[in-house]
């Protein structure tokens, strides 16, 4: 049963993680493929725009004006300081990137481009700019690193991307870069200079998933679906396995019951075939008496399995009684049978006059298979049966209780299933075919009646039966 479940648990788990593996790379090649027309016109179209220049139109000058003419500066005072970040370089850093923002064209030609090509409202751009890198053979006169932070440049334009000078993306990714350009010269010093162009959605993520959604969907659908399929079949599984366990203990009981009244006649039968005994006329009808007991044991035994196809299609024919009566005279011819003075069965009639219409072999039949079972199923010294009848708003309430041993939880909703007996070392000796509760349903339902059970171990059980 344990190697089932685990089986069964391993193989679900597998198959979750086949869903999501999917569904992970659904999403992924969504992300690749998001937007890839548009990525493509914008990277033609911004490479086509800084064909002869850098940045954004108008960058080269910017670079002319600003860094290019201190060329010879920059090295004076790296010579006289001997580092690349000195006061100098770092005031032309801050004057070429402010002035790089402060002349960027690149929001009314991105706008442009958008209503050009029609492309969505939401699409946003970001400028940064990654790498600039001024030497004079193998000494550094000025430089810029993205991995470096400045603290004299404008801290939020500073990102592990480069520093923004346009745009408004909040999210410059790998999947939005729409370019990277390098650019290098060799004149009287080596310059070298990296920027990127990303564009894409600041909601990316939202569409990706939008994009994903239906095959998301799908799986969980497909998840949800193999989920009860496996519940279903498990929970049959387990059914059908109870059923098995409970026919055979079923035929072990039965094989038991038999062979005691047929071992006693077998028994009683040799007895009476010796001489000396068919002398005696006592002892003759002392073992006819006990092949008589034994016969009418066995045609119980017989009738009581054989009741078990009567009971599933049982058409009552019922007559209207007077309940206060008929249990008083049940409890009655019940005490009559009993040989044990530690019994005690109380009954408390309801004040009302209550006329029912039921079947009264099948309503007896029933509370002697209750009575039966709270009296096997009790190990105290003094066991007791508590009946009570009461008349509510809509129904009639009867109530048998006992103090007998009392059932667990995952017992109680077994109990009326067809030769269910509970495996406990306890009450395993008990002798019984596992069909008398079973009865006691059938003949509620057959009376279109409802019952329910409440119990705790070791102080007893309630049966509720609502008459209506």
């Amino acid at each position: 049963m344990r190697y089932i479940q685990s089986v069964a648990f391993f193989t679900f788990i597998l198959l979750i993680s086949v869903l999501f593996y999917l569904t992970y790379n659904t999403f992924e090649l969504n992300d690749r493929q998001y937007q890839l027309a548009e990525k493509n016109l914008l990277s033609t179209t911004y490479k086509s725009l800084i064909k002869k220049d850098n940045i954004y139109p108008g960058g080269y000058d910017i670079l002319n004006k600003v860094l290019f003419k201190q060329e010879d500066s920059l090295k004076y005072y790296y010579r006289k300081q001997g580092v690349t970040h000195n006061a100098y370089a770092d005031t032309t850093l801050k004057r070429l990137f402010s002035e790089f923002v402060q002349r960027n064209p690149m929001d009314s030609i991105f706008n442009s481009i958008r209503d050009k090509y029609q492309l969505s409202k939401e699409l946003q751009y970001l400028v940064t700019i990654n790498h600039i890198r001024i030497a004079d053979n193998d000494s550094v006169l000025f430089q810029f690193n993205e991995n470096q932070r400045y603290d004299f440049l404008d801290q939020q334009r500073q990102t592990p991307y480069g520093y923004i000078v346009g745009g408004e993306l909040k999210t410059p990714l790998q999947q939005n870069l729409i370019t990277e350009i390098t650019v290098t010269s060799v004149n009287k010093y080596a310059f070298e200079l990296r920027f990127s162009f990303y564009a894409d959605k600041n909601n990316r993520q939202y569409h990706i998933f939008k994009a994903t959604l239906p095959a998301l969907v799908l799986a969980l659908f497909a998840l949800l679906s193999v989920l009860v399929i496996f519940y279903i079949t498990f929970r049959s599984w387990i059914k059908v396995n109870r059923l098995a366990e409970m026919k055979t203990d079923f035929v072990d009981s039965i094989t038991h019951e038999f062979h005691t009244p047929i071992s006693t006649i077998v028994m009683a039968n040799k007895n009476l075939q010796n001489d000396k005994v068919l002398a005696d006329r006592e002892k003759v009808k002392m073992l006819t008496d006990v092949v008589l007991r034994q016969s009418k044991r066995l045609e119980m035994l017989f009738g009581q399995v054989l009741d078990i196809a009567r009971l599933q299609n049982v058409n009552l024919e019922k007559e209207r009684e007077d309940l206060n009566s008929l249990l008083e005279e049940i409890v009655d011819d019940y005490k009559m049978k009993l040989a044990d003075d530690g019994i005690r069965i109380t009954l408390e009639k309801s004040p009302d006059d209550l006329h029912i219409a039921l079947n009264r072999f099948w309503f007896t039949t029933m509370l002697f298979n209750l009575f039966d079972n709270a009296i096997k199923y009790n190990d105290k010294e003094y066991k007791t049966i508590d009946i009570r009848l009461s008349a509510l708003k809509h129904e009639i309430q009867l109530e048998i209780s006992d103090n007998g041993v009392g059932m667990e939880k995952e017992m109680i909703k077994d109990v009326f299933e067809k030769f269910y007996r509970a495996n406990k070392k306890d009450t395993s000796h008990i002798p019984g075919l596992g069909l008398g509760l079973y009865y006691a349903r059938q003949c509620v339902m057959a009376h279109g009646w409802k019952m329910k059970v409440k119990s705790e171990i070791n102080k007893g059980s309630l049966f509720i039966i609502s008459i209506s």
